[in-house]
């Protein structure tokens, strides 16, 4: 007979049953005679483990003057274990997560110094994240930036949204790089999401109700290990790096983004505006002239200058910009520089950085 095999052990059947299993399935109508013949085993041992494999529906009793033994199909025996062997993984499963929960609720002593928690591999990180936000009763706060762990979408927030919980989320521009993102936060925006931009972030963080924090511990893709913080001073700290962070942020403005409405211009004695009156044309191509104030005003402002302020407030690179706009991106390099100039900034981040400051998006 064949030697003891295991391929059956996670469904239950030992070493033993398995061999005694294939050699019936290797005979059809063998008796328990034969079988002690070929494996050198006793004859009880055998029956037992017959009687066992009966009763998971592996083998069956031919009736005769001598009791004779075959197998039921395989494929359909089996897959009917395995299919057990799942229902009973997720009654543990169940379990786990209810004892969980009982250890948490015991175990979130603020004064024992809070809980730490190693999130191993992105699915549990990204199970966590949604977790916490399904039971977020206040605010979330989070730094947004790539990597991600699995996807850059969150279907969650939206409905979190209208159902009172605040969001604060602190973009990088590389947040913005992928198709549909400005759209996709322009939506959120207007469902009620406070979304503010900087240059660069330390890390990747959400922070639920001030209590609980979830992040990778490593920023290299793929963000293989994470951790959750519960109830710590560690949590604390993080609320006020992202209060401090805020504050430096610049606001997201997703209405300026597409095409608007100039404000009105005012207009002087002979009933030229102040736009007219400041604008000239340098190699063929409109350029706004400085203003005698040293700085533009928001009125001496066109939609499209406009929108390209805001988009620089909001950190997008100079292809995401030309995109936007529909123009190239040598064009556009020269409305930046000009604009850069005007604003007298260096970057592209300090332009947006003035324009939001002094009103003129």
């Amino acid at each position: 007979m064949l030697e003891d095999s295991r391929a059956l052990e996670v469904v239950g059947i030992s070493a033993f049953d398995e061999r005694i299993y294939r050699g019936v399935l290797a005979c059809p109508g063998i008796t328990v005679q034969e079988l002690v013949m070929r494996s050198g085993e006793g004859a009880g041992r055998i029956q037992a483990s017959l009687s066992r494999l009966r009763a998971k529906g592996l083998v069956s009793r031919l009736w005769g003057r001598s009791p004779r033994w075959t197998v039921t199909n395989p494929g359909t025996a089996i897959r009917s274990l395995v299919r057990g062997l799942q229902s009973e993984l997720d009654q543990l499963t169940d379990t786990a997560d209810e004892l969980e929960a009982a250890f948490r609720t015991v175990g979130q002593d603020p004064e024992e110094g809070g809980q730490f928690e190693v999130l191993a591999g992105p699915e549990e990180q990204a199970r966590w994240y949604v977790r916490l936000q399904q039971e977020a009763k206040e605010e979330v706060l989070t730094f947004d930036c790539p990597p991600y762990v699995l996807d850059y979408h969150n279907p969650l927030q939206t409905d979190l949204l209208r159902s009172g919980v605040r969001y604060r989320t602190i973009y990088v521009p590389e947040a913005f790089d992928h198709a549909g993102a400005l759209d996709e936060v322009g939506s959120l925006i207007k469902a009620g999401e406070e979304a503010r931009v900087l240059p660069r972030l330390p890390f990747k963080m959400a922070i639920v109700d001030r209590w609980r924090a979830v992040m990778p511990m490593h920023m290299d893709p793929p963000l293989t290990r994470g951790v959750l913080i519960s109830g710590s001073t560690m949590v604390v700290a993080l609320v006020e790096l992202f209060e401090r962070l805020w504050r430096e942020a610049l606001p997201v403005r997703p209405e300026l983004w597409h095409d608007a409405p100039a404000p009105p211009k005012p207009a002087d004695k002979a009933g030229n505006t102040a736009e007219r009156a400041g604008r000239e044309r340098v190699g063929g191509e409109r350029v706004e002239a400085e203003p005698s104030g040293g700085g533009p005003e928001a009125a001496e402002l066109g939609p499209e200058d406009r929108r390209l302020l805001a988009l620089l407030a909001a950190g997008l690179k100079d292809d995401a910009i030309a995109r936007q706009l529909g123009t190239s991106p040598r064009s556009l390099r020269r409305r930046l520089r000009h604009l850069l100039d005007q604003l007298n900034a260096e970057t592209r981040f300090q332009a947006g950085a003035q324009a939001s400051r002094r009103d003129l998006v």
